[in-house]
């Protein structure tokens, strides 16, 4: 009887490891869908400078961990930006910058930009986060449906296409770097 119980014992705690492990692949196939874009330092660091309608081109390298994206000497800020991507705000769209290190004196930012802009402020991009010194390796993050507003929403729909402007300011030193960018639907 002690030998049926240990064998049944067993296959329960079996069953449940192969429970547990199933729902944890099935938890993380989830969250990997729920990232759209995943963007590397070394993703990043192959961003093209901000296309603008004036002034702003920054540069960027691959470093230790991180792409270091450097202001326009000369303007004192500048950025690069992402290829063109889309994000559909009907599904409650996140964005994730994480920053390794921000020099102290300077600050960085992020926008968004759409592909056909319907007013000429908007070719400078919409702030989805605000010129700051956030670093030490830490995530800002952002609702970007919230960011952007009922009145861009209602200008461009919830279905947008542009890229993503990361950029350091404060000074023609100024410097950024970024670790990694993502953007997650939390529907």
């Amino acid at each position: 009887m002690k030998k049926i119980n240990k064998v049944v014992f067993s296959l329960l705690v079996l069953l449940g490891f192969f429970a547990s492990t199933s729902t944890s692949a099935f938890a993380q196939e989830t969250n990997r869908e729920r990232f759209i874009y995943d963007f590397t330092a070394e993703d990043v660091a192959n961003w093209v400078p901000m296309e603008t309608p004036g002034g702003g081109q920054g540069t960027v390298e691959l470093g230790d961990g991180a792409a270091i994206i450097r202001a326009k000497e000369v303007d004192g800020w500048g950025g690069i930006q992402s290829d063109m991507i889309e994000i559909d705000l009907s599904r409650n769209p996140l964005l994730f910058i994480r920053v390794k290190e921000n020099g102290d004196g300077f600050k960085w930012g992020a926008k968004f930009v759409p592909s056909v802009p319907e007013i000429e402020e908007h070719e400078w991009g919409m702030y989805l986060v605000e010129d700051n010194n956030f670093k030490w390796n830490n995530y800002a993050v952002v609702d970007i449906k919230d960011k952007l507003g009922e009145p861009f929403i209602n200008l461009y729909g919830e279905e947008l296409e542009g890229v993503i402007w990361i950029f350091a300011s404060g000074n023609p030193e100024a410097s950024v770097e970024i670790s990694e960018v993502k953007v997650m639907y939390l529907d």
